[in-house]
């Protein structure tokens, strides 16, 4: 008799504990960071007794298949994220809740997906165990991939800029220089940007910025080269100098071209019509002057006519040559006081309007 009561005490007994099912009460609240910090999901359950037991799972692994993290405080993978663990279980009480947190280190973009707070019921259909769902997501700042570009004038051309972040960036185009792009804009945004029709003014720095604003933005710089026949350009188009009286003239002329041009200076003969050839001899000096505010594709050329005479007056001609064309800037010397108008163009001013482009 006295046998026959404990069994039925004991069988009391386990209805009891296992009446009380264990339950997870909170939602897990989704975690948002960045890249390289820690991220913390908890899971917050009630009546959470012995066999049972509360796991975390990956679900979003590069593999696609589950990852058991942890049972109850024990953790299952053994990851070592600079001189710590990538992964810890702590276990904590509030009010009757006991909540598992689950810590991830130093976030990479795999670590972002969702995670299951599951409890562990023996003897029972997996699902009909309790779990919740928490999402992780971890922001990258953005990366960039890009080319540079060489074209040839009148041609039309894209610029690709491929950027990867999380949030996805938004990209934006500027120019390097601070002048308009060649739409006529300062920025344009997205990844592609087509310029149609391209001339050698378009030439230079565009900068494709990304931004999410995780920090830092990305930025990469394309250089755009542009294959173009020369542009010449005169610094002071009419030079006024007194004859005979032992003052030299000096003209100034401006060459873009791309490849480098040869230049050549030419002066006009009224006599045959023609242009003759001007050399380096006692009478000019040709020169290349050198000026860091010049682009790689932009010299600076001087002609010398020294001791100016009444038949050094007239028409002159700087000419630059490359294989897409020829070009040609012309000067005329005149006298100090014949009233001729002088047109300058201001060395001080940008290179960019100084050199006119049509």
């Amino acid at each position: 008799m006295r046998n026959l009561l404990s069994i039925v005490v004991f069988s009391s007994m386990l209805c009891i504990v296992f009446a009380v099912r264990p339950e997870i009460v909170d939602d897990i609240l989704p975690e948002v960071k960045k890249q390289g910090q820690t991220a913390y999901l908890n899971c917050s359950v009630i009546n959470l007794q012995f066999p049972a037991q509360l796991q975390w799972i990956k679900q979003t692994t590069p593999t696609g298949l589950p990852q058991h993290i942890s049972s109850g405080e024990t953790v299952r993978i053994d990851e070592v994220v600079e001189g710590r663990r990538k992964y810890d279980v702590v276990k904590y009480r509030t009010n009757n809740h006991e909540i598992y947190q689950l810590i991830i280190r130093s976030l990479t973009e795999t670590d972002a997906g969702n995670y299951t707070c599951q409890i562990y019921l023996p003897n029972q259909n997996y699902k009909e165990w309790p779990q919740k769902l928490g999402k992780l997501t971890v922001q990258i700042a953005p990366t960039i991939k890009a080319a540079s570009i060489t074209v040839q004038e009148g041609q039309n051309i894209t610029l690709n800029c491929e950027a990867n972040g999380n949030p996805a960036p938004n990209i934006t185009w500027k120019r390097g220089d601070g002048f308009p792009l060649p739409n006529g804009r300062f920025q344009q945004r997205g990844g592609t940007y087509k310029i149609y029709q391209i001339k050698a003014i378009d030439r230079g720095e565009f900068i494709c910025i990304a931004g999410n604003n995780v920090r830092p933005p990305a930025s990469y710089t394309v250089q755009l080269d542009v294959g173009f026949s020369p542009y010449c350009t005169a610094v002071q188009d009419t030079v006024g100098q007194a004859q005979n009286r032992r003052f030299h003239a000096k003209l100034e002329c401006l060459v873009a071209a791309n490849p480098r041009a040869v230049v050549i200076w030419y002066k006009a003969n009224k006599a045959t019509q023609e242009k003759d050839q001007i050399q380096d001899n006692d009478k000019y000096t040709l020169e290349q002057q050198d000026d860091q505010r010049l682009k790689a594709d932009e010299k600076w050329y001087t002609l010398l006519i020294k001791n100016v005479q009444g038949n050094d007056y007239g028409d002159y001609y700087c000419t630059g040559k490359n294989e897409y064309g020829e070009n040609q800037a012309k000067f005329q010397l005149v006298g100090r006081n014949s009233g001729m108008p002088r047109t300058e163009l201001s060395i001080c001013m940008s290179w960019e309007n100084t050199i006119k482009f049509p």
